[in-house]
């Protein structure tokens, strides 16, 4: 194989679907990536890899397809320093890489808890496969889990904690769980749904001490409202940070992420980045940084194609979904501040669409099993047309998910 022209920095599935998408049009393609493994699919790690520690983590690349010729996967590999104007990439190991196009997907980082006696044993946090491994051992029959972070994280732990016997308390700073994105009927739902499966949330606390043992061992989180909860293990899942270390250091233009243009380009022409790490401009003070593993795959795509010279842009309506338990919630839309909210839907199915001046711009709903799936994906082309649906036809479906799919579909035809 020649000496690849392009390289991609990451092991998600942002970084899966760069190289897949330069290999796919015949042009060699080197993934640097500091994970132990070729890109593989992390959205099992917090839902079948936690119900059953030897699940499979399948890999993002189809075993056996002919494209995989022109990829060269370099695990176990950080890239330490990138110098954009020479074309030139520098390895922990000392190895130099040059590149004509670089793709940086290096992802995101979970936040830390920055209060006494976090750091050490017991305090886990879930990114890889490691850290699964990790939060997996400490979900056994009895044991007491305390779950810092009521987001799609912290609910999925929680389930699954619950599921293998574990005793769990959900802590959440905020007024309620899922506060940042999604629609507060649908988070009151799940709230309740955890509530009546045995979990315990406690909303408006924080973590202000994680107690240890005179051996070290966690057995309790101080809380701010001077609770004391006992713990045997603590997961923390608080949002994470993107890692933007290395395009800030190359002198690439960052603000809480690597900031690209609906191309997925940098400030750097040779640049190009996708995934959890970048942040796209406008709209805003900040734009718009999506965590979502279905857009990574598609902006890596996009990306690597822009890198090839042409002119698509990254123009999806995201959709997220989340599988909590025998729960399920699942989004489409990026709704802004000041939307409004109306709930349709059934009570045992709640659904709510998201209204910008009678525009749809997202909807969000959740119930038991994936059937709420059907009129949050059918939304998907009304929210990219700004579509306007009859509120009142909505409601008066209650329950039937068939006939608001439909409903739905049909205003995104116009």
């Amino acid at each position: 194989m020649e000496s690849p022209r392009f390289v991609v920095v990451g092991g998600g599935p942002a970084a899966a679907g760069a190289a897949r998408r330069f290999a796919e049009a015949g042009h060699p393609v080197a993934v640097l990536t500091a994970e132990p493994v070729p890109p593989y699919d992390r959205t099992v790690l917090s839902k079948d890899v936690l119900l059953d520690p030897a699940a499979p983590v399948p890999a993002l690349w189809p075993t056996g397809a002919p494209w995989l010729d022109l990829v060269f996967c370099r695990p176990r590999t950080l890239v330490e320093a990138l110098d954009p104007g020479a074309g030139v990439l520098t390895t922990d190991d000392g190895t130099t890489w040059a590149f004509d196009r670089v793709v940086l997907a290096t992802g995101a980082e979970p936040r830390r808890l920055l209060v006494p006696g976090a750091d050490g044993p017991g305090v886990l946090h879930l990114r890889d496969t490691r850290d699964a491994a990790a939060v997996s051992a400490a979900l056994v029959p009895g044991s007491r889990v305390v779950v810092v972070g009521g987001g799609v994280i912290g609910l999925e732990v929680a389930a699954a904690a619950r599921a293998r016997g574990a005793l769990v308390e959900v802590v959440e700073a905020g007024p309620r769980v899922l506060g940042r994105a999604v629609p507060s009927a649908v988070a009151a739902w799940l709230a309740r749904a955890h509530a009546e499966r045995g979990v315990v949330i406690r909303p408006g606390t924080a973590p202000q001490e994680v107690l240890r043992d005179d051996a070290g061992r966690v057995r309790g989180v101080h809380l701010s409202d001077d609770t004391v909860l006992p713990a045997d293990a603590v997961v923390v899942g608080i949002g994470v940070s993107p890692r933007d270390g290395l395009a800030r250091a190359a002198g690439i233009e960052v603000d809480d992420g690597i900031l690209v243009d609906a191309a997925m380009r940098t400030s750097h022409p040779s640049v190009l980045a996708a995934g959890d790490v970048v942040r796209r401009r406008g709209p805003g003070p900040h734009g718009v940084r999506l965590e979502s593993y279905t857009a990574a795959g598609r902006q890596g795509a996009v990306a690597a194609g822009v890198a090839l010279g042409s002119d698509e842009v990254f123009d999806d309506v995201p959709w997220t979904w989340s599988d909590q338990g025998d729960l399920t919630m699942q989004t489409t839309g990026t709704p802004p501040p000041g939307a409004e909210e109306v709930l349709v839907g059934g009570p045992d199915t709640p659904v709510v669409l998201s209204l910008l001046d009678g525009r749809l711009v997202g909807v969000c709903g959740a119930g038991v099993g994936p059937s709420v799936a059907r009129p949050v994906r059918a939304a998907g082309s009304a929210v990219a047309a700004g579509a306007t649906v009859d509120v009142g036809a909505a409601r008066a479906l209650g329950g039937d998910l068939a006939g608001l799919a439909r409903l739905l579909r049909d205003a995104g035809r116009g």
